[in-house]
């Protein structure tokens, strides 16, 4: 009998084993080597070997020891996730993302349907050509950051914050109070620190072991589970509440002053009786809540490093505070239509996306099926990582990378559109940031900006540290921030 079982044992061990070679040789008929790179252990693969500290960095050292594909990133990250997106625009599944109750990102949905239709609805706010219905939003808002700056140009980092913020819940959801949009903002703020902190590869074994997911937040091991459940309540309150007050003020015809894409999105939904009113308002209420989550946070951090940039960098100051005064003068506030005839200015803003890479790994994208690139076997559901930070700091394609050269950017007195800048690493998804833009330049039109000094007025060295999150956030730092005179009437 023993033996027997032993024989069957062989037998079904051997038909399992043969079963998977021929499956193998199916998918790889042509027997195509994996990507090169570390061995991993079994059952666990990588997870121990995921870089953390600074994990851009990590990924670049790997891909230099182990080969990375390419002399070129771009080119080659255009291959995949351009050229064949097709079957590279599906994303990793993660438990994280249901744990916390985020499958209402579309940025983090599976490639298909629902993805496309609420990818396009997302893209008629946002494009470059509908945004600028938002401007008046913006020139509000900048103005009252300029006077809380003025006022208390200490939490000149919490009115940054409040600033972009409030502009895109007021165009997210037309919502007006000041008090309502901090603690919505502050809402989303939290949501992405601790996403972007919680999906870094190897940071929750859950995320390698999905089947971790169902053990109770009691069990010995599993405080995982309290954390995210603090974040899906955070979650449901950044999602639910805005729209269903934009809805209640649609209802009541005060949608705000200026257009808001939830009115609108409300506007145009079907009767309640119709088959798709449910699906349609459920892509109505997320794109507005992406809208604003997601813009926000990643903004707020360009623009931090583009104070430090302003501080520390006494000669781009000068300079640029030069370009505005000679263009716009003393009379009135910068518009973002000026754009064109500040390209210094412009180029400033290009150059801090290349230099504080904000999103340093983008989003993680997977295959659909299995695929065949430059000789190696793609496999289904292979996690591919797009390394902006590496991309933009390519020695090959910028000159001193760990510079900050504005003038990169610069050819002939405009800007050279053949430099590659940080819309070129999201792959031609991104979109020029008119409101950075328009907060550098209305800063220096109405304040100076100075490194901090010690007693004996030295200057002190200043020093740009960012959290080690998926959304690289700098700290704040001290700086120096004072009205210029003769500018008070620009902030009336």
């Amino acid at each position: 009998m023993r033996d027997s079982f032993i024989a069957l044992s062989l037998g079904l061990g051997f038909i399992w084993f043969a079963r998977t070679i021929v499956i193998r040789r199916k998918r790889n008929p042509r027997g195509l080597p994996l990507p090169p790179g570390p061995k991993g252990l079994p059952l666990l693969g990588n997870v121990f070997q995921f870089p953390q500290a600074n994990p851009w960095e990590g990924y670049h050292k790997l891909c230099e020891e182990y080969g990375r594909l390419t002399s070129n990133y771009a080119r080659r990250a255009v291959d995949l996730l351009d050229k064949r997106s097709a079957n590279y625009s599906d994303r990793p599944t993660s438990p994280i993302v249901d744990l916390m109750n985020l499958n209402w990102s579309f940025g983090l949905m599976p490639y298909g349907s629902m993805w496309r239709q609420h990818n396009r609805t997302f893209h008629k706010y946002f494009s470059n050509s509908a945004v600028q219905q938002y401007y008046p939003i913006m020139y509000e808002e900048t103005k009252a950051f300029l006077r809380r700056v003025n006022s208390q140009p200490n939490d000149i980092f919490e009115d940054m914050t409040l600033l972009f913020g409030a502009a895109l819940m007021r165009v997210a959801y037309g919502i007006d109070d000041d008090r309502k949009n901090k603690v919505l903002v502050d809402n989303g703020a939290t949501l992405v620190s601790r996403f972007s902190d919680a999906v870094i590869p190897g940071r929750f074994l859950v995320s390698s072991i999905p089947a971790l997911r169902h053990v109770p937040s009691w069990f010995p091991g599993a405080g995982f589970q309290k954390i995210f459940e603090e974040l899906a309540h955070i979650s449901f309150k950044a999602l639910y509440p805005p729209f269903e007050e934009a809805k209640s003020n649609f209802a009541k015809g005060a949608s705000g002053k200026h257009p808001s894409i939830a009115a609108d999105l409300i506007d145009s939904l079907p009767d309640k009786s119709d088959a798709n009113y449910a699906t349609l308002e459920t892509i109505a209420r997320n794109v507005c809540a992406v809208g604003y989550v997601a813009g926000a946070e990643t903004t707020v951090s360009s623009a931090t490093a583009l104070l430090y940039v302003l501080a520390n960098y006494p000669e781009v100051y000068a300079k640029a505070q030069a370009e505005v005064d000679a263009v716009i003068g003393s009379g009135r506030l910068p518009l973002v239509t000026d754009r064109e005839g500040l390209p210094y200015v412009h180029a400033i803003v290009k150059e801090v996306g290349r230099w504080y890479t904000v999103v340093p790994l983008g989003v993680a994208h997977a295959t659909k099926e299995d695929d065949e690139y430059d000789g190696y076997f793609i496999p289904k559901k292979t996690i591919i990582l797009q390394n902006n930070w590496a991309m933009m700091h390519d020695p090959d394609v910028f000159d001193k990378p760990f510079e900050f050269v504005p003038e990169r950017y610069i050819k002939d007195g405009k800007i050279d559109p053949s430099v590659p800048d940080a819309d070129h690493a999201a792959f031609g998804h991104g979109r020029r940031n008119d409101a950075l833009f328009l907060m550098a330049a209305s800063l220096l039109a109405t304040h100076t900006i100075t490194a901090p000094k010690d007693e004996a007025g030295n200057i002190v060295p200043m020093k740009l540290e960012g959290q080690n999150l998926a959304i690289s956030k700098p700290l704040p730092f001290k700086c120096e921030i004072a009205l210029r005179p003769g500018r008070e009437h620009l902030l009336e």
